[in-house]
């Protein structure tokens, strides 16, 4: 297809630098906010644990057998998903882009256009949708299942919210973090697919209740959990941000709610990272950074662009990335999902 361009008469002078669509950075992989498994084709097993012990009286005799050992694998296998788009460069002719073409009928590429516009901005929606895919990606089939279930209030029953939630989301290729906190079919400990997660029932967040709100997820936390070397992450809507500094400025309030360094930077509530990914409005993850799973081939693979004729007869182009991508949720019970 042509370059959907509306060009102006150019000659010989153009501003610079062209100005890009403003866009959110993938954070989830510049800041390496959960675990990111590598070298994964295909079936690859995850293996969790846990185990009880229980003391008792000593005998001399046969001792009574005590406590558990239990162990489960999960198989999973990250779907190979794909960006392909087609172009004809000849529609550069007539724009700025003409400036750096090589002399010549043949020569009709922008060496400007390959890096600002395909290199620089189109790179860039590439890597915002694979981020988006991974929290909030969710099958058709999957949607389905989940909208099949009965609501319910207990962690092992999917709940209202979580239902329209769901149901929110447009069908994608692979299930995200979102999905497989509700519906992790593929856990041997869950209830007609329902995760095990800890479920908050929450309302629409603002600036006036984010404060309230934020301590219904930390008062969900396992104790065991805050009780570790490794501490979990809020992982928060991007407009979070905005309300959670509107907060800290309520000139009559004394006792500032979050901490929060100079530069906005870094964000804390009661000791705990606030981190800003791509979650729906009014839902909060709170897990621990090695219990959300980015499996993939090679992580690298979301930065590899083949750039090439769609045939040695022909003069239009394509531009195509390949990667492969799952996400995968382990230790359901000690993860928390807010959902207002």
């Amino acid at each position: 297809m042509p370059i959907t361009y509306n060009v102006v008469a150019y000659r010989g002078v153009a501003a610079e630098p062209i100005t890009e669509e403003l866009l959110f950075e993938n954070q989830t992989i510049a800041k390496s906010l959960v675990t990111f498994e590598t070298d994964v084709k295909a079936e690859t097993i995850f293996t969790e644990s846990t185990a009880s012990a229980t003391l008792q009286a000593y005998t001399s005799g046969v001792p009574t057998s005590a406590g558990s050992l239990t162990a489960f694998d999960v198989v999973v296998t990250p779907t190979k998903v794909q960006f392909y788009q087609e172009f004809d460069p000849n529609s550069l002719r007539f724009s700025r882009f003409k400036r750096d073409m090589k002399v010549g009928a043949w020569e009709v590429m922008s060496s400007e256009f390959e890096q600002l516009v395909i290199g620089g901005l189109y790179a860039k929606q590439v890597s915002l949708a694979a981020e988006f895919e991974f929290w909030n990606g969710a099958k058709a089939a999957t949607k389905t299942a989940v909208a099949a279930l009965t609501a319910g209030t207990a962690n092992n029953a999917v709940g209202a919210a979580e239902k329209t939630a769901v149901a929110a989301l447009t069908a994608a290729q692979t299930d995200g973090i979102l999905v497989k906190m509700i519906y992790n079919d593929s856990n041997a400990t869950t209830t007609a697919g329902v995760g095990t997660r800890i479920k908050v029932a929450g309302t629409t967040i603002t600036t006036a209740n984010i404060k309230a709100e934020y301590d219904k997820i930390f008062a969900a936390i396992p104790a065991a959990t805050l009780a570790g070397t490794e501490q979990p992450i809020l992982y928060a809507p991007r407009s979070h941000k905005q309300f959670i500094i509107a907060a800290n400025n309520v000139v009559s309030d004394f006792n500032k709610p979050f901490d929060i360094d100079a530069s906005a930077a870094n964000i804390y509530f009661n000791g705990l990272r606030v981190e800003f990914v791509p979650v729906p409005e009014n839902v909060v993850v709170c897990a621990l950074k090695s219990h959300l799973i980015w499996a993939t081939d090679l992580a690298s693979d979301i930065n590899l662009m083949q750039l090439d004729k769609i045939a040695n007869n022909r003069e239009d182009m394509f531009i195509k990335h390949n990667m492969t991508l799952a996400a995968h949720v382990v230790n359901q019970k000690f993860n928390v999902l807010y959902v207002g």
